[in-house]
């Protein structure tokens, strides 16, 4: 193990272990981030009983106050953290033919399959293969590059492990390769990963299958229950004062989110928000041509030390076809 890598493991063992230190000690936020509870709802009220705007000893001044998150999200002197500093910021991209891909990608998992990693990730990545130009021969390596930075948006907040930090450092390498007039490594590592998790979320939700009408009511009741981001990462770019705080020029702050406008809230989602819902419609769509119903045959996984995205790792499904069902 080289100096650097050492020194690595040490910060992130050490970054982690804090955060464990200050959840003994009773901060929620810092509870939070540690992520281990399945309900995090009793967490998110003792930050809220705590005040409109503290400062929790993890480092961030918190609110999970409406008002006040309103007002942090509005003023002209505090940005978004973005989830890969000194990348190009995250953009719209176009949304390809997602109906020939979905078929590809349900015609490879077969009638028993993990949603997440069979289905819910080739699909987002696929489609961003597709919107990257990127060779059909390198779609497998292009999938495994972007599935691999998928911990990028909650190392924001949450310190991951040596090995997954090591492959998103590879993987991040290989898409800053990628040619200029394509998105971004920013726009592809946040869009891979949010548009899985909601592709995800809605099949776990949906009741296949699902009517043509009620497809888009069921993708948006996804995004109103589990908003794309619980935690939007600000940094105050001067000094100010609100909700009886003195915040200094580069000190972070933590809103904590509630289900309801989705992707509104935050501007990286919200410019992608085309191409989730549109993954999540192309494949209940597909789905419903295909399958009967859609039934968990084990219990879902969550992601580990994702407090902020708080996505599926696994979730093991089979599938009952119609006649006319590829398989």
């Amino acid at each position: 193990m080289t100096t650097a890598l050492a020194e690595l493991g040490e910060r992130l063992q050490r970054e982690h272990g804090t955060l464990w230190l200050h959840r003994l000690k009773g901060d929620p936020y810092a509870a939070l981030l540690c992520d281990v509870d399945e309900d995090p709802g009793p967490l998110r009220e003792l930050v809220r009983a705590a005040g409109p705007l503290w400062r929790s000893a993890a480092g961030s001044w918190v609110t999970a106050d409406p008002a006040t998150a309103a007002a942090l999200l509005a003023h002209p002197a505090i940005e978004h953290v973005p989830t890969l500093p000194g990348e190009a910021p995250v953009t719209a991209v176009d949304v390809p033919d997602l109906e020939p891909l979905c078929a590809r990608v349900l015609d490879a998992a077969g009638p028993e399959f993990d949603l997440v990693t069979e289905v819910a990730e080739p699909l987002a990545a696929g489609a961003l293969a597709v919107v990257c130009g990127i060779p059909a021969a390198e779609h497998g390596r292009f999938t495994e590059a972007v599935t691999a930075c998928g911990i990028a948006q909650d190392a924001v907040v949450c310190p991951q492990r040596l090995d997954a930090t090591r492959q998103m450092r590879g993987s991040l390498d290989s898409l800053r390769s990628l040619p200029d007039t394509v998105p971004g490594p920013a726009t592809v590592v946040t869009a891979a990963r949010t548009g899985a998790d909601l592709v995800a979320r809605t099949v776990l939700r949906a009741r296949l299958p699902v009517r043509a009408d009620e497809i888009g009511p069921t993708v948006e009741a996804a995004l109103r229950a589990e908003p794309p981001t619980w935690i939007a990462p600000l940094e105050a770019r001067a000094d100010l004062e609100l909700a009886g705080a003195r915040i200094a020029t580069g000190e972070r702050l933590a809103v904590l989110l509630q289900g309801g406008p989705g992707p509104a809230e935050v501007p990286a989602h919200r410019v992608l928000a085309p191409l989730y819902r549109a993954l999540a419609e192309s494949l209940l769509t597909a789905l419903a041509d295909r399958c009967t119903d859609v039934r968990p045959t084990a219990p879902l996984v969550r992601r580990p030390r994702a407090p902020l995205t708080r996505g599926p790792a696994r979730a093991p499904m089979a599938a009952g076809t119609t006649s006319g069902g590829a398989r």
